[in-house]
């Protein structure tokens, strides 16, 4: 006969049928956590590493911008010190062609007392003798304008500065031209951040150059760099100097816009171009163009041109004055 036992023992064992998936069931839930586990450490420790090399990079880039700030300022005071040095080669230069021109003017002793010109023929000796050039104006009278209190005419100073310097003491060229580069930093560095990032390194030496009223060096020096000049606008808007632009053919006295548009067409588009043509091409560009333009005397236009390449507006205006419609008098 067939035993039921087996079947009772069966059934009454229902319950271990119902523990075995889920013994199976937490023992793979526990793999994958294992598993999930071990990844959420992995990117942690990757997190904790990448967190520890942005500060680092934070550093060293803080490290960096202090460092390029240190050498910008090294760079800054560089270039103050290599325009001043400019501006005393300048000043040399020209010391040195005064001198030369002294010298040069300077009357030869002669040998034998001069005798005197004959009374009938003093009339004949003055016509033959050549008007000499004006005597220069004072620059007192041509620059009365400029007051010594304006520090406008120096590069980097503007309305506001000029009323720091002011409030300080500072209420001339020569005073200014005496101050160091500490004495100015320490001044700009009681009104705050604003001003203490203004480097007045160039101010001392402009100051110098107006002190001595070289404005042809003053110009030249803050030139130098390739910008315009500070001081040279305030002249123009003074009235001081005439404003021309860059290599105007205008500014030479004896050409107005159509000869201007001659020479331009004959290839002379520069005060340096015009200052290297001889006067025989001159006449050659002039004659070509009819009649009317040969009544024109190009003689003096090289020796104009050359005054304004080389910025030498005292002595260009000089020499105009000096002249006749262009011409050289007599």
């Amino acid at each position: 006969m067939l035993n039921l036992s087996i079947f009772t023992d069966f059934c009454s064992l229902w319950w271990a049928w119902w523990i075995l998936p889920f013994l199976l069931g937490l023992l793979l839930g526990w793999a994958r956590w294992a598993k999930w586990r071990k990844m959420y450490d992995q990117l942690m420790s990757d997190h904790n590493s990448l967190k520890a090399t942005l500060k680092k990079t934070e550093d060293d880039l803080g490290a960096c911008l202090k460092k390029r700030a240190s050498l910008d300022s090294e760079i800054s005071m560089l270039n103050g010190q290599l325009k001043e040095r400019d501006a005393k080669i300048l000043q040399l230069r020209a010391d040195l062609e005064a001198c030369r021109s002294a010298k040069a003017a300077a009357p030869k002793v002669a040998a034998t007392p001069p005798q005197a010109p004959k009374v009938e023929n003093v009339a004949s000796s003055i016509a033959a003798t050549p008007t000499p050039p004006a005597a220069p104006k004072a620059a007192s009278n041509k620059y009365a304008k400029l007051k010594e209190d304006n520090m406008q005419i120096i590069e980097g100073i503007g309305p506001k500065m000029e009323s720091v310097l002011h409030e300080n003491g500072i209420k001339s060229w020569n005073v200014l031209a005496g101050k160091s580069h500490a004495d100015l930093k320490g001044m700009l560095d009681k009104y705050g951040d604003k001003y203490r990032i203004i480097d007045p390194n160039e101010w001392p030496a402009q100051a110098a150059l107006a002190d001595k009223q070289d404005w042809e060096g003053l110009i030249a020096y803050q030139k130098s760099d390739g910008s315009d000049s500070k001081a040279e606008k305030v002249m123009v808007k003074l009235g001081i100097i005439k404003a021309w632009k860059e290599n105007d053919l205008k500014a030479v006295e004896g050409i107005g816009p159509k000869i201007e548009g001659l020479l331009n067409n004959g290839g002379i588009t520069t005060w340096r171009g015009l200052a290297q043509t001889s006067v025989g091409k001159l006449k050659e560009i002039l004659a070509a163009a009819g009649d009317r333009y040969q009544l024109a005397d190009p003689t003096t236009w090289p020796k104009q041109a050359e005054l304004a390449a080389d910025g030498k507006w005292d002595e260009l205006e000089e020499y105009q004055d000096f002249l006749q419609g262009g011409k050289n008098p007599g």
